[in-house]
This record gives structure tokens, C-alpha cells and sequence, in this order.
């Protein structure tokens, strides 16, 4: 896994350079301490399960991934200028009449999550019907309720988890409420003394989602649409004295093809430029280069035998850019040597003491790091050189010890006879 994500990573860094130009950490914040600072932050923060899914980083999913549908059904009822006329005094009086103010509800919806915060749908309601106020009497003004109006409704909204956005995404979680908006038409069917019509409404609501498994969700939902005036039956209404469907409903989502969401990996740059360097180095190599032979072809028997030495080939350092634990292509020639040493003497065991430098990092990530860097050179031991395993014990102190007086030095696997 580890590989792919590396993989990613590079593939992403080629990909994107001139994508980069002027945007890249390094231009910036010039010098490479304050780029690792603002490397590090980031890795911190990503990394981190506390972090809200708000402010990380995801991988963006298939088009086909995390769509959903869902239906409710409810009732509602409308609320306008002439309805204090008729002695209803908010939106939701039309709860205290449920002989004439209580008319049914129904919708269909189909959406897609893009990330744990935020989603869209389309919101369609082909049959709502609602109470509505007529001007019985004209020459004296006054309002009164009167049968309901057909409509249908079609708005485009955006959802956004409130959970995610303030705390860590969480796939199991049970409980998940949705604020949402949108903006869409309105039709009204041809009533008795006018003709329907068709105009702008807006809205914004409340879903309560209650998670039953990966697949279905139960939900609450409040929510208010804004219409145009007309829609009271008033010919000389304008958008501006609009009314109000309040609507209360319950339902059923289905996810289908749900896939977890993914954290982006942040890649280590230092550890990019050093494997492309490597690659090019290779790519630039007339002549490929090989590991030591590891079995020797026998020396000429001579009468004289002299009695063998151990090897004393010098075993030097091997130095990491900041931040990275890859083995740099010109760092090659001092695990050679260990390899070379080992190879030389079969009955010898080596050890790498690994570090890191103390002016870079936390002490948590420069343990780790050194860590890493130990086993790194191991395994370019063991995989490239040959060298069997049980031969190489692994040491590391992370910046608890600081082989060099110079800061930059501590960065550095050391061998150990």
C-alpha cells in the first residue's frame, strides 16, 4: 500500500509542475527549514485523527461513487401577507388546523456526496398541495383562507454535513444532520379564476439522517420554500412580498455504490526529488551497475598459504536530506562498502545506528524518522546487496543523541562493526 501511495505521489509531482509554478511551498517560503516546517504542519494535520473533516485533504471519489436517492413524505402548509389578514400570525400555524391547513406532501430526491462535507441533489416534489388566502370580498379588502392549490417544485440544492464540518469524519457514525439549500422553479395548476404559472423558488432546510447501515439512512426533514407572491392567488404580488411553504416530512435514503472517503496522502518532496534523481541516474548510466558477486570462485592453492586478515575496509556514513529516510543515489557508496565488509568477512555482523537532527521535527516524528532511516539502509543491504538479514541489527535514537556537532550531519545511518 505504501508503494502505490508513494507512487501517487510521484506520478502527481511530474503531472502537476506546471500546474506548480509560483504556487509550490518552496517559492513560497524560500530555505529549505521553513519549506520542512510548512511540510511538516501539514502532515501533522492531515495525519491527525482529531482533525475535522472539513480541513482535510481527500482524494476525489469516481464519478460513480457515493450517489444516493431518497423519498419523503409529509405536510405542509403556506404562510403570506394576507394570512395575518385571516388571523394566522406565523408559518407554521397551519399545525393548529389539521382539517384545513394540513396538506399532504411528497418528494423524490437524487444526490452525490463529493467529499464528507458537502454534496448536492436534485429535489423534485411533483404533487404538493396547500392552503391558500383569497380576497372574498375585494371592495373591502379583507382575506380569508379558501381551498388548497396544486404545485409541483424542482430545485437544485447544496448539502453540507454539519458533523464533518466541525469534527472528524467518522463512515459509522449515527447520527448526521444536513443543513441544505437551493434555488429551482415552481408551477401552479390552473385554479377557477386564474391560469397557473411558473416562477423562481428558493430554498433551505433542515435534514436529520439516522444511519441504519451502509446503505440506508432514516431521516427528519424540515424545511421552508420562498415563492413568489402569486402563488396567494395575488395577480399584483412581486417576488419581493413572497410566500412561505413550510413543510415537515420523514424518509429513506439509499446510498448506492458507497465507497469510504480516502485522505490524500501528503507526499514528502525531499523523497520525491531524491527518487527522481535516482531514476535519472540510473537512466544516465551507460553501463548498469551491479551488486558484489557474493560467492567468490576459489583462489589459486599456492604451497604457501598466508594466514587471512580480517578486512579492513573503512565503513563511512550515510547522510538523508531533511526530513526523508530514502538512501540517495550518491549515498550508495558507503552501504557498498558495509556490504563489501560483510562480504569479506562471513563470520561478521554489522550494526546501523540511525538519527535525526534535533533542530527539524518533534521528538515523536525524529524517533520514528531515524527508525525508518535504519531500516531503509537495511534493506538496501539485504535486497540489493544481497547481504543476509541476521547479519544487520538496526539502532535508532530519533535526536536523543547528536553523533555531529553540526546540526545538518545528524541526519545519518552509522555502521557498526
Amino acid at each position: 500500500m505504501k508503494k502505490i501511495l508513494l507512487l501517487v505521489c510521484v506520478l502527481g509531482s511530474v503531472l502537476s509542475v506546471k500546474a506548480q509554478d509560483g504556487l509550490a511551498v518552496e517559492q513560497q517560503y524560500p530555505g529549505d527549514a521553513k519549506a520542512a516546517e510548512i511540510y511538516r504542519i501539514a502532515a501533522e494535520k492531515q495525519n491527525n485523527p482529531k482533525t475535522s473533516a472539513l480541513r482535510t485533504t481527500w482524494i476525489a471519489n469516481k464519478p460513480s461513487s457515493n450517489w444516493f436517492i431518497s423519498g419523503r413524505l409529509g405536510g405542509g402548509g403556506v404562510w403570506s401577507k394576507h394570512a395575518t389578514d385571516a388571523g394566522f400570525w406565523s408559518p407554521w400555524d397551519w399545525a393548529n388546523d389539521k382539517e384545513t391547513f394540513w396538506h399532504p406532501q411528497w418528494a423524490l430526491s437524487l444526490g452525490k456526496w463529493f467529499t464528507p462535507v458537502w454534496g448536492a441533489r436534485l429535489d423534485v416534489s411533483p404533487r404538493g398541495s396547500s392552503y391558500v388566502f383569497k380576497n372574498q370580498y375585494p371592495n373591502e379588502d379583507k382575506w380569508q383562507g379558501t381551498s388548497g392549490t396544486k404545485y409541483w417544485t424542482a430545485t437544485i440544492d447544496y448539502l453540507v454535513n454539519l458533523k464533518n464540518f466541525f469534527l472528524p469524519y467518522n463512515p459509522k457514525a449515527f447520527f448526521n444532520p444536513v443543513l441544505y439549500g437551493g434555488v429551482g422553479a415552481i408551477h401552479t395548476n390552473k385554479g377557477s379564476n386564474d391560469d397557473g404559472f411558473y416562477n423562481i423558488a428558493a430554498k433551505g432546510g433542515l435534514q436529520l439522517n439516522f444511519r441504519l447501515n451502509d446503505a440506508f439512512d432514516l431521516f427528519l426533514d424540515g424545511q421552508a420554500l420562498l415563492v413568489p407572491g402569486r402563488f396567494d392567488r395575488d395577480p399584483s404580488a412581486t417576488f419581493i412580498s413572497s410566500d412561505v411553504i413550510t413543510n415537515a416530512s420523514i424518509g429513506l435514503t439509499y446510498r448506492f455504490n458507497f465507497r469510504h472517503f480516502i485522505k490524500s496522502p501528503i507526499c514528502d518532496q525531499d523523497l520525491i526529488d531524491a527518487l527522481n534523481k535516482e531514476i535519472n541516474d540510473l537512466r544516465n548510466r551507460p553501463v548498469p551497475v551491479c551488486p558484489p558477486v557474493k560467492v567468490c570462485p576459489e583462489p589459486e592453492v599456492k604451497e604457501t598459504v598466508t594466514p587471512t586478515t580480517v578486512s579492513q575496509v573503512e565503513l563511512t556514513p550515510v547522510f538523508f536530506k531533511i526530513n526523508s529516510s530514502a538512501v540517495l543515489s550518491e549515498q550508495l557508496v558507503s552501504v557498498a562498502r558495509a556490504a563489501q565488509y560483510l562480504l569479506d568477512n562471513p563470520s561478521a555482523k554489522i550494526e546501523i545506528k540511525a538519527y535525526s537532527d534535533k533542530k527539524t521535527g518533534t521528538a515523536k516524528v525524529n524517533l520514528k524518522l531515524s527508525e525508518a532511516r535504519a531500516n531503509s539502509v537495511a534493506k538496501v543491504l539485504t535486497q540489493k546487496f544481497g547481504i543476509d538479514k541476521s547479519r544487520i541489527k538496526t539502532s535508532f535514537y530519533g535526536d536523543t543523541v547528536q553523533p555531529f556537532n553540526e546540526n545538518d550531519k545528524n541526519r545519518v545511518a552509522i555502521f557498526v562493526k
